[in-house]
């Protein structure tokens, strides 16, 4: 596979439609990783990256895995996570100069523009999830 971010691992948990993953190729990895916020590998190694499983597809616990999320899974990440917001406070602070406002009340429309981004992200937290699923293979 190329254009992907790959990480090695070993299954902790099966359940019936995912198993928990445990990344073993530690952290040094994650240095420039834009989307190590998603598998919380860089700072916390007992965390797990659950990851939904096909049918057909049976994992058992000890199984030395791989996981691979693509690069455009990335850059949409972080497009989320970093650039949509910082586009979201500019804007208000923008509409706020237009329609008049002082300098301190510019500033308070764009993190209430940012506020608002995060709550509609917040709900649409499960549908954004589904779009960053990792993939995984049997090593």
């Amino acid at each position: 596979m190329t254009g992907v971010v790959a990480h090695l691992g070993t299954v902790v948990k099966v359940a019936a439609d995912a198993v928990s993953v445990k990344v073993n190729d530690g952290a040094e990895k994650c240095g420039g990783c834009s989307i190590k916020f998603m598998c919380s590998t860089a700072d916390d190694d007992s965390r797990l990256i659950n990851v939904p499983v096909k049918s057909g597809e049976s994992f058992d616990c000890g199984d030395r895995v791989k996981l691979f999320i693509s690069d455009r899974k990335q850059y949409s990440a972080t497009l989320i996570a970093l650039v949509l917001p910082c586009v979201a406070l500019a804007l208000g602070v923008l509409l706020a100069s237009v329609a008049g406002l002082d300098e301190g009340l510019s500033a308070l429309s764009g993190l209430l523009f940012v506020s608002v981004y995060f709550g509609v992200l917040y709900l649409m937290r499960r549908r954004v999830n589904r779009k960053f699923t990792w993939t995984i293979e049997k090593l």
